[in-house]
């Protein structure tokens, strides 16, 4: 990938094809009688919305006319960002038990927005919003079976 357009057709094909295979998988998750949402939904959103935004990607940057950006990545620093980004998930996998999925998205969220962007209200606003979402959605309103961590005992 010598050129940020063609990183971003790859990205995009690369994250519409996970997403297709999330939904392929999602297709076979059995549901049992009488549940209110079917186990599926999650994955099935998830893998669409992968597909979609991949597939978009892609296209934006298949038609895209402007000046293509050279690219000398990754190199220390963009490497030293995926290792951080890639620490920082699985932290995030490892806390979303003890303190629940909205409160560790919260804490993920903010602390890698934080890093990315090192603009610390804004990066605590988009945690803010995406614990609420998180919340709000998938708990309250789809009551899908998030863990909640120690708030709920």
């Amino acid at each position: 990938m010598t050129t940020q357009r063609t990183a971003d057709i790859i990205t995009g094909i690369v994250l519409a094809v996970t997403g297709a295979i999330v939904i392929l998988a999602a297709l076979d998750i059995q549901s049992v009688f009488g549940e209110r949402l079917p186990p599926r939904t999650l994955p099935m959103t998830l893998g669409f919305t992968t597909l979609v935004t991949g597939g978009m990607l892609s296209i934006r940057a298949y038609f895209y006319r402007g000046e293509d950006l050279e690219l000398n990545w990754p190199d220390r620093e963009g490497w030293f960002r995926l290792a951080i980004t890639f620490v920082t998930l699985v932290i995030y996998l490892v806390l979303i038990e003890p303190l629940g999925v909205a409160m560790a998205s919260l804490v993920f969220s903010t602390v890698l927005i934080w890093f990315l962007d090192r603009r610390p209200i804004r990066s605590l606003c988009v945690g803010v919003i995406v614990a609420i979402v998180i919340q709000v959605v998938f708990v309250n309103i789809l009551q899908l079976p998030l863990p909640q961590g120690f708030w709920s005992r």
